[in-house]
């Protein structure tokens, strides 16, 4: 990166600054209709003492000393922070109407807007665009659970064990592969498409997150000149090749739908369901599909390491989970035929998605219009951020917090118990997944990747730290490092996968073996099948 330009930025935007804070040297007058919250600086509010890293736990901090809903600003920004989940139910549900919009993302073009942005779903505002994306996703999305993902979340798993055995020292790549590969093959029918797929994902989240380019805090950098503007060349560079990739990705099902050798996949469904979906054409539809793809990596990466962690410090909790395992399904690989009898599996991977959220800050929602809540002013174009690292760190409902406890979702004790285990734990409703309208629409996907995932791998291995081969000391593995995006994974660690028995290995190479024949099989019949009809 060039100084000249970055230092011309610097400058103009101390210079902004200090214009800003001449105009309001006079101390404002807290109004009567005003939450409480920090003491803020003209223009500049907190941004100055708000972590870029972990930045949620500042805002419990905050929380803490301020109450469930206070204020705050950042650079201008109005920020209104909850961390009580009554209050985020009757602001982001029950008042679903004026707080289901989403603010700009300044370091996306045209993130929200209603003017043609339709590009990222859960990052669009309420517009025409949003609403008819989220129904032909929640179609395919709810077709595809229906089928059981036609098989591909256990064919991923059974690929994902058997590289835990050849190549065990890559998982957390691996395991990040395995929920791109059934993405990329629920939309395209192409799993070689994972790698790029993966990247592309990881370059969004960053892009849109605050702790992203420095243009997504200082703002105003943002309006630079192109030519010394570096954020902006490389966002349209990242831009324009993830589009184009998206393109290439629809047009090459479609030409494999004229050959007749395309198989069911969303792409497939939506150009045969395009008029009944009304997507607005070839850019709309690859964006939608596109978008569906990357988010699958984001959901699953994260909670999936965590649980792996959570099994490596809690071994009786993973020993607990192989019993059931075993006796539940009779020694074999569990699949999603058998949630309903591994409730002590669904409480370990909720209470792993308590314990380490995905979205610890949660998701900003904002304000449409003016309104009061309990008599103070929420003033339109206000953020509202759901904090759900304090949601799900509520001492009343969630007893000794910091530590994990699954047995509190199977003791009646407990005051999140729920009955009847066959149903209850689940992860689906989490405060995680959103609120109100705009509630992930992946959530029994990956509730269902996750169930079929953990129960593998505690099926097929023992979890445990890894040992140094010079010293013998076991390798500690950090529990509160992780990037700090608007979606947190852990930063890379090292673990051991230890086969259960010499047996149960051989099983894992055996049944991947068999499940990778079986699906070359049916890809070359359905081919075959495709030029027996071209030739008749």
């Amino acid at each position: 990166m060039h100084p000249i330009p970055v230092a011309a930025a610097v400058f103009l935007f101390l210079a902004f600054i200090l214009r800003s804070l001449y105009q309001k040297r006079t101390a404002r007058k807290v109004r009567d209709d005003e939450l409480p919250g920090p003491t803020l600086l003209p223009y500049i509010g907190r941004v100055h003492d708000l972590p870029i890293q972990y930045m949620w736990l500042k805002f419990k901090e905050w929380a803490d000393i301020y109450g469930p809903i206070y204020k705050t600003e950042m650079l201008g920004a109005k920020f209104i922070v909850v961390s009580d989940e009554r209050i985020a139910e009757e602001l982001l549900v029950k008042r679903a109407k004026n707080f289901s919009d989403r603010p700009m993302v300044r370091s996306l073009f045209d993130s929200k807007s209603t003017h043609g942005s339709m590009e990222y779903l859960p990052l669009m505002g309420k517009n025409q665009y949003w609403a008819r994306q989220r129904r032909a996703t929640h179609a395919s999305l709810t077709e595809a659970a229906n089928a059981q993902y036609y098989g591909v979340v256990n064919h991923e798993v059974k690929r994902w064990l058997h590289r835990l055995i050849t190549e065990p020292d890559k998982f957390c790549d691996t395991l990040e592969d395995m929920a791109s590969k059934v993405m990329c093959t629920l939309t395209w029918d192409d799993p070689s498409l994972s790698e790029y797929n993966t990247k592309s994902a990881w370059g969004l989240l960053t892009q849109m997150s605050p702790a992203g380019p420095i243009t997504n805090v200082m703002t105003p950098l943002w309006s630079l000149p192109l030519f010394m503007n570096p954020w902006k060349r490389a966002e349209i560079k990242r831009h324009d090749e993830q589009q184009a990739w998206w393109m290439e990705r629809l047009q090459a099902t479609r030409s494999k739908m004229e050959q007749g050798v395309q198989r069911p996949c969303f792409t497939r469904q939506y150009i045969e369901n395009s008029k009944s979906q009304k997507l607005s054409g070839d850019y709309e539809v690859s964006s939608c599909l596109g978008m569906l793809a990357l988010v699958g990596v984001f959901t699953v990466g994260g909670p999936l390491n965590y649980f792996l962690m959570s099994m490596v410090y809690h071994p009786e909790w993973l020993a607990r989970c192989q019993k059931e395992i075993d006796e539940a399904c009779g020694g074999r690989m569990p699949t999603l035929d058998d949630s309903a009898k591994l409730p002590t599996l669904r409480a370990c991977i909720r209470e792993t998605m308590r314990w380490k959220p995905n979205v610890p800050t949660g998701v900003a929602h904002e304000a449409e219009e003016d309104e009061y809540y309990r008599g103070y002013l929420i003033e339109k174009g206000t953020r509202i951020l759901p904090l759900d690292w304090a949601f799900l760190r509520n001492p009343i409902k969630y007893p000794d917090p910091d530590n994990f406890r699954p047995e509190r979702f199977l003791e009646p004790s407990w005051p999140t118990f729920q009955a009847p285990l066959t149903q209850y734990p689940t992860v689906k409703g989490m405060t995680s997944f959103g609120w109100g309208q705009r509630a992930c629409l992946g959530q029994t996907l990956t509730q269902d990747e996750m169930l079929a995932a953990c129960g593998a791998v505690c099926w097929g291995f023992n979890l445990t730290f890894k040992t140094n081969a010079v010293t013998g000391e076991e390798i500690h593995i950090p529990l509160n490092k992780s990037n700090s995006l608007l979606i947190v994974k852990p930063d890379p660690y090292e673990m051991a996968f230890v086969p259960r028995s010499e047996e149960r290995k051989q099983e894992i190479i055996e049944q991947w073996l068999s499940a990778d024949a079986k699906d070359a099989a049916e890809r070359a019949e359905f081919a075959n099948g495709a030029e027996k009809r071209r030739c008749m």
